[in-house]
């Protein structure tokens, strides 16, 4: 008797063994028994790059504790999920919450690379600037240039962001800085010794036409006809300043954009001519192209539109290489409007905006060439630093396009426009965030971020709330700050906020439980 028990024993013994093992293996391997089906299954994974690090994962309405960090990128990774849909949600202390749904697949890790957590509230700094209209920070990140219309005239003043410190003053009397009507901005040059200022002038009309204006309106009509726009130059190192339209004797100047090798040169428009000039000598001046409507910069080249077809040429930035043309057959030829702005990403990647607002995109990409209109009544479009995709807009509605293959999830496929998101109010203030994965824009006075992964729906959040309906903002990739006007006491001061969240390097700090 007590031999068959021992018997009874070993043999539960080995089908114990028998079943075990192999679960364990299975298991070890990935492998998940579905009781449903009665099977193995190869289980999935969810991959996480998140900011801030420190959060809380819920999978269904449950904690997850799993969570495994990757120190090379600081990456979690949830395992052990059965296949199925999954609803993920992730908070922190003090964050809104980011939610998605997403389906698991055997053997593969639902990934998602670019989750940013926004603060309930920030703590904001304030820099003392009394009243100003707009901003401009300089290339290497360390000043900015102030404008401020006053009754008068036009005041700029440099202030330096570490210290908050005015360090010049420059004031342009009778004139008005009109970036809303002009759509030209302040430019820095490439070491930040000079500015170009672009003002509105409004010259008093001569005896003769006050005479024939008889009646106010036609007065009006006629102050307005003789107002006339002046390029200032801005000289940091002496705190001086001069007319470029009349130190160069030429009228109409256009788009003034700073030489980015040679630190005294400039380009410019002026009827239908493409210049380069030295701003330090009036005669060294130079004609790179004539009937050009539109040109951009690079390191080492100047690109330019020629009228009336519109084809895109290439040179040397001094003008004495022989022009390469870089397109063929416009879509809109023979007969296209005039380009209004032209920014080039490289030979390849080309963008325009045209005089009726129609925005164009030339696209040689990885699987053949493209030529294509995007859309009507478009106002701002910007290239991703890596040249995979491109962000446009008009006053309802913002898009990306993408230029090329996009092989991380969300996979995205060259050719391939998007609607990010719209609004029945204006949108303003678009940009890129410093991961190219998320937009920032404003919505009447709120200022939001928005995710370009669509898979569930795209998450947006407000950042800020301004005490302006149209307010001015920059956010500073290489500082990580959201620099913004803001009324506080009748003064429209400038701030700034930290966001996102400054991160840990390696992954010292495992994240929250």
């Amino acid at each position: 008797m007590e031999k068959l028990k021992r018997r009874i024993f070993f043999w539960i013994l080995v089908v114990i063994f028998f079943i075990v093992t192999p679960t364990i293996v299975m298991t070890a391997r990935g492998y998940h028994f579905d009781f449903s089906r009665g099977i193995f299954v190869h289980s999935g994974s969810i991959m996480l790059k998140t900011n801030p690090q420190n959060f809380n994962v819920y999978i269904n309405g449950k904690p997850e504790t799993s969570k495994k960090i990757n120190c090379i990128n600081n990456s979690h990774i949830l395992t052990g999920f059965v296949p199925g849909s999954y609803n993920i949600s992730i908070s922190a202390d003090d964050f809104q919450t980011w939610t998605k749904k997403t389906d698991i697949h055997s053997g593969l890790a639902s990934e998602f690379w670019n989750i940013v957590l926004v603060k309930k509230n920030y703590s904001r700094t304030a820099f003392e600037t009394q009243g100003i209209d707009n901003f401009f920070i300089s290339p290497k990140d360390k000043n900015i240039a102030l404008a401020k219309n006053t009754g008068s005239g036009v005041e700029i003043q440099i202030l330096n962001i570490n210290s908050k410190a005015n360090t010049n003053y420059f004031s342009f009397p009778a004139s008005i800085f009109d970036y809303k009507t002009r759509e030209e901005n302040i430019e820095w040059s490439p070491n930040e010794d000079y500015l170009s200022v672009p003002v509105k002038i409004a010259s008093t009309p001569t005896p003769k036409e006050s005479i024939i204006a008889t009646t106010k309106s036609h007065l009006d009509s006629v102050n307005q006809a003789v107002e006339k726009y002046n390029y200032f130059i801005a000289d940091l190192s002496n705190d001086s300043s001069f007319n470029l339209n009349s130190f160069l004797e030429k009228e109409n100047i256009q788009n003034v954009r700073w030489d980015p090798k040679d630190k005294n040169y400039l380009f410019f428009l002026s009827k239908n001519g493409l210049y380069r000039a030295n701003i330090t000598d009036k005669t060294d001046i130079k004609l790179i192209a004539d009937n050009a409507s539109a040109f951009d910069l690079s390191k080492n080249a100047v690109y330019y539109t020629r009228i009336p077809n519109e084809l895109v040429f290439k040179t040397s930035l001094d003008g004495a290489a022989d022009p390469v043309q870089l397109t063929n057959n416009f879509p809109d030829i023979p007969l296209s409007p005039s380009t209004k702005k032209l920014v080039a990403y490289d030979d390849d990647r080309i963008a325009f905006i045209n005089s009726n607002y129609e925005f164009f995109i030339y696209n040689k990409g990885e699987h053949e060439i493209y030529f294509n209109k995007l859309g009507d009544n478009i106002k701002s479009f910007q290239f991703s630093d890596d040249g995979k995709k491109i962000l446009f807009a008009n006053d309802n509605e913002i898009f990306t396009y993408f230029l090329r293959d996009w092989n991380v999830q969300p996979e995205r496929k060259e050719n391939e426009v998007q609607s990010i998101t719209r609004y029945s109010e204006i949108i303003k203030n678009i940009q890129w965030f410093k991961d190219y994965e998320h937009i920032i824009f404003s919505v009447g006075p709120y200022v939001k971020i928005i995710e370009l992964d669509s898979r569930d729906h795209r998450n947006c959040m407000d950042i800020l709330k301004t005490s302006y309906n149209e307010p001015r903002l920059t956010y500073n990739n290489f500082s990580e700050k959201l620099f913004f006007i803001n009324k506080d006491n009748d003064f429209s001061d400038l701030y700034n906020i930290v966001f996102p969240e400054p991160e840990v390097l390696l992954g010292l700090f495992p994240p929250a439980q």
